[in-house]
């Protein structure tokens, strides 16, 4: 997943995390599909035992028998986005759509890792190192409540480097493996590239969710209770809610800017010398209903989120700073350079076209993030 940090910058969906591309979904009508095949080298052929296959950026997966071969069963028609991993070689990111369910077969071949060049690999007691490793756990894990119960396990696999311009650099050898023990997921992460300049971040690559097993009741509970939260607000949240027709319901106000050609451009005074949103309905924005932005999508299992210009998005249940001096609540822009992108009906973006998002949503980070399997259920 890619993801951009801070009030207005964007976050490149399309080669997500966020948001990643990846998404699955399960039980649903229309069949399943099965999907085997076989791990192999890609230079000797030589089948690579034991290796993690696995839908990016959820806890599906599985790992190659002694002879390379895997198999993953109860995946729905739709479009996934499958990673490989072995120890030592390059990680295997590719997508697959299915159109129907049954037998699928596919064979990954991977390539033995190159060595990072241009990065500078500092000792582990070194005081520099140290601290660009505050900032890159900082960055990794956010600053949630949540981000206190979450540690990295294995910070030596990171390459750290601070280029001539001022970027922070980093880059992993091995999986960075963060336990989030606030809701009760070991994290997988490949980290292709993390790129800090400015308080504004860059990262990306593939990621596998492993559940931990709780130590009683107690916590299986607590960890349950904390993925709501963590839910609550979050774009799938949102996107749910947007298939759902339940925008308002669910706490989210929703606003589309309204195109040139069709604005009244009337005049209007701000209130105190600040910007309003009544000011801005009907003259630059509209308020609009989640089933408005929905369409059908090709298969039973996805939908369409549809819109041309972009949309202006309020957490009405969480207080922080908008452009609005009348709306202080969180805030987010979503914009969708094709018109559109598209999503499960449980809101985790399938294809995303390019999709952008910028504020409140766009700072997801390791210690709230859910998989992409997570399943709402009842509250």
């Amino acid at each position: 997943m890619f993801r951009y940090a801070n009030f207005f910058q964007r976050l490149l969906l399309s080669v997500c995390i966020f948001i990643g591309a990846a998404s699955i979904s399960f039980a649903q009508q229309g069949g399943a599909v099965v999907l085997s095949g076989k791990v192999t080298d890609g230079k000797t052929g030589k089948p690579l035992p034991f290796a993690n296959v696995f839908v990016n950026n959820s806890t599906i997966g599985t790992n190659a028998d002694e002879n390379g071969n895997y198999k993953l069963s109860g995946l729905t028609i739709g479009t996934i986005e499958m990673a490989v991993s072995f120890l030592g070689y390059e990680t295997v990111k590719q997508t697959l759509r299915f159109e129907q369910p049954g037998a699928k077969t596919v064979h990954f071949k991977l390539i033995e890792g190159m060595q990072l060049t241009g990065v500078t690999i500092y000792s582990k007691k070194n005081k520099k190192r140290e601290k660009h490793l505050a900032i890159i756990t900082r960055e990794l894990l956010g600053k949630t409540p949540f981000s206190k119960q979450c540690r990295i396990l294995n910070p030596e696999v990171l390459r750290i480097s601070l280029d001539d311009n001022g970027h922070l650099s980093a880059q992993t050898s091995a999986p960075l493996i963060i336990e989030n023990n606030a809701l009760g997921y070991k994290i997988h992460q490949d980290l292709d590239d993390f790129d800090y300049y400015q308080g504004r971040v860059l990262y990306g690559g593939s990621t596998r969710f492993e559940m931990l097993t709780p130590k009683d009741s107690i916590q299986k509970k607590q960890w349950r209770t904390n993925q709501k939260i963590a839910y609550q607000g979050s774009l799938k949240h949102l996107l749910a809610s947007m298939v759902a027709d339940s925008l308002q319901e669910e706490g989210f106000k929703v606003y589309q800017e309204i195109p040139d050609s069709m604005r009244m451009f009337r005049s209007v005074r701000s209130m105190n010398g600040y910007n309003s949103i009544a000011n801005n309905v009907h003259n630059r924005i509209e308020p609009i209903l989640g089933n408005r932005l929905i369409r059908p999508g090709e298969l039973m299992t996805e939908r369409l989120v549809f819109s041309r210009t972009m949309l202006e998005v309020f957490y009405m249940k969480k207080r922080g700073s908008s452009p609005y001096s009348d709306m202080p609540y969180v805030y987010t822009q979503l914009k969708f350079p094709q018109g559109y992108c598209v999503i499960t009906p449980q809101g985790w973006v399938v294809m995303p076209m390019g999709f952008e998002i910028a504020g409140y949503l766009g700072n997801d980070r390791y210690s709230s993030l859910l998989p992409a399997d997570w399943k709402r259920g009842d509250f």
